[in-house]
């Protein structure tokens, strides 16, 4: 039960992060072609982030799923 509840941390942990990501990219949206480079170096930076969060929570899931670890 231990792990399973770890799991669920991990996965709120994911989801919290996913949504504080979601909101700073709205803010690069909104400003438009008023980025600099180094905001749109900070947007790629987030985009990776979120391939890796997916991808984590995809593994999380699946273990629950299947009963592994």
């Amino acid at each position: 039960m231990e792990i399973d509840a770890k799991k669920k941390a991990r996965i709120a942990a994911l989801s919290e992060e996913m949504e504080r990501i979601h909101f700073v990219n709205s803010l690069y949206w909104k400003r438009g072609e008023a980025v600099t480079s180094e905001a749109r170096a900070e947007y790629q930076r987030r985009l990776d982030r979120l391939q890796e969060i997916r991808a984590e929570l995809a593994q999380v899931q699946v273990g629950r799923k299947g009963g592994r670890d």
